[in-house]
């Protein structure tokens, strides 16, 4: 598998699914970025950034490259490479309400095949990786986890707006099997 035009799926396009979807484009990769709210998905395909840290010209150019397409659902997304979840975990009662994450790898299970890898990157505690979405990846896919595809977990690090610190330079831990 070449390190370049891979098959990219990013589900979410908020402040951190964006970015990395703008970074993959850049580094020569065909993207499919999920946005399941149809007003924001509308807006991104018309060039029209809502996130501080993308400009309307930085995803004008993605789009012009046509290695970007906005989506509201996975259809079409068979034969992904890797795929990124980047979907938000709001805190309820003081712990991270799941759910996005539970949705998101229920719908994207059916579109893992072998040799994919698939990237947690919201924000959650210790063994969601592990104890929910790769049982989730593996229940709906009908594959193994470590086996036949791989899943692998890196905490977003993404501070909107930081002149700093940003996606380009900031260090990353990435853990998988």
């Amino acid at each position: 598998m070449s390190s370049h035009n891979q098959r990219v799926v990013v589900v979410g396009q908020g402040y951190v699914g964006l970015p990395i979807s703008m970074r993959a484009v850049a580094y020569g990769h065909r993207v499919l970025g999920l946005e399941v709210d149809p007003a924001r998905a509308a807006r991104l395909a018309a060039g029209d950034s809502y996130i501080e840290d993308i400009s309307d010209d930085e995803l004008g150019e993605a789009l012009s490259t046509g290695h970007f397409e906005v989506a509201t659902s996975l259809e079409g997304s068979q034969g992904f490479d890797v795929a990124v979840v980047t979907v938000p975990t709001p805190l309820r009662e003081g712990t991270p309400d799941l759910s996005f994450i539970e949705d998101a790898a229920k719908q994207l299970a059916p579109y893992v095949a072998k040799g994919s890898t698939v990237i947690l990157e919201s924000t959650t505690y210790p063994g969601t990786t592990e104890e929910l979405f790769a049982p989730l990846l593996e229940a709906g896919s009908g594959l193994v986890a470590g086996e036949d595809f791989y899943v692998g977990y890196s905490p977003e690090r993404i501070d909107p707006g930081n002149p700093t610190w940003h996606l380009e330079n900031t260090p990353k831990v990435v853990s998988g099997n």
